[in-house]
């Protein structure tokens, strides 16, 4: 929600509903956000800045900050998930990545001693730059001294909790940084797979495929071998139960000269697509019987928003509310600027009836002229 000039809280959920969604998730607490959401039927994970989490290494600040804001909300707000943190363990911050398990272990604790603990899952974000190898897929290693040091004790946490592991992959970076190597229909997941237990088959046309030369699966877009390097490397730590989560993954809009790729067609492109594959319940290669989860970045374009223009340009909407282009879940009254078969791979059949449709969006924005938070939408 960095900007000024986005419609209220309670006309986001109005939106969303729209499009069917049924799931969000906000960057921090906020409670204008959180009660506009109240009975709406949108439940919501919501997130603690990286600023916050020294406080919540003293298990008082932890259960305020659960009375603050989620117990004063839930369950008129469906609050399903707590983020703490963002990507912690890319930065350089020493202090914050050891006050990172602890304020998770104080926060469930807290959820714990209110009796919510089966309902709001405690989890955090990860970047990919925490692995060292990500090709072949199952290759997939974490950054030997956060592995051991952090990663291990937080693992063993989130196993006992019953909670997933969060991951930011973006196949547009990956582009962006190699435009003349890296398959653009591959990074947009313009040929799509569909999986089984013993195979994986092509779902159009296109060929572009990367084969992982250790386990002969075939990779038909790069999101899927990105989310499968992180299973291999929790497989490699031991942890081969523990499920992954997309907590962030988008595709801008408009970017600068220099930012291969950024085009309405090429988000169109990956959005689609991704929400398309969202609601068949497909699964990845190396998973394909755990249905991909995964929040889409974001809900509106952010004005406010620092560095290169694609930043500002990572949403749905349009901040009056009209679409960037046609994601394939927009009903017939809104009208589409981009013509949804000008891309080069187009799931035209999620773009009707989709009333259970249980994705993510990632909401950035909601208040006008304050502080605002950011938002995404989940599986």
């Amino acid at each position: 929600m960095v900007a000024d000039n986005l419609p209220p809280p309670n006309e986001v959920a109005e939106l969303l509903k729209q499009i069917s969604v049924s799931k969000t998730r906000i960057y921090s607490a906020n409670s204008t956000v959180l009660m506009a959401f109240a009975y709406s039927g949108i439940s919501v994970t919501v997130g603690i800045g990286n600023e916050d989490v020294s406080s919540l290494t003293d298990l008082f600040n932890a259960q305020q900050w659960v009375e603050t804001n989620i117990a004063q909300y839930y369950p008129a707000t469906d609050i399903s998930g707590i983020l703490v943190g963002n990507e912690v363990f890319s930065g350089d911050d020493s202090q914050l990545k050891n006050d990172l398990l602890p304020a998770m272990q104080n926060i469930y604790t807290a959820l714990k001693n209110r009796g919510f603990e089966n309902d709001v899952f405690v989890s955090t974000p990860h970047s990919q730059a925490i692995l060292s190898t990500s090709f072949p897929p199952s290759a997939g290693a974490f950054v030997p001294d956060i592995a051991s040091k952090y990663l291990a004790p937080m693992l063993k946490f989130l196993r006992e909790i019953g909670s997933p592991f969060m991951v930011n992959p973006y196949p547009y970076f990956a582009y962006k940084a190699n435009p003349q190597t890296v398959s653009l229909q591959y990074a947009l997941s313009a040929s799509t797979s569909l999986s089984t237990a013993s195979q994986t088959v092509a779902a159009s046309s296109i060929t572009t495929s990367v084969t992982d030369p250790n386990t002969g699966l075939i990779y038909y877009n790069l999101l899927d071998a990105e989310v499968d390097a992180v299973y291999a490397a929790l497989e490699g730590l031991g942890y081969s139960d523990i499920k992954v989560v997309v907590s962030e993954t988008g595709w801008p809009s408009v970017g600068d000269p220099d930012e291969a790729g950024a085009t309405v067609q090429n988000a169109q492109a990956y959005n689609s697509n991704l929400i398309a594959r969202l609601e068949r319940g497909q699964g990845t290669p190396a998973k394909p019987d755990v249905p991909l989860q995964a929040f889409i970045f974001a809900m509106f374009n952010e004005d406010l928003k620092p560095g290169p223009t694609s930043e500002r340009h990572y949403g749905l909407f349009n901040p009056d509310g009209t679409p960037a282009y046609d994601f394939g879940l927009l009903p017939t009254s809104m009208s589409s600027p981009v013509d949804p078969y000008s891309v080069y791979y187009h799931m035209s059949s999620c773009a009707s009836q989709l009333v259970t449709l249980s994705i993510s969006l990632a909401i950035t924005s909601f208040i006008t002229n304050c502080f605002l938070i950011q938002c995404s939408l989940l599986y």
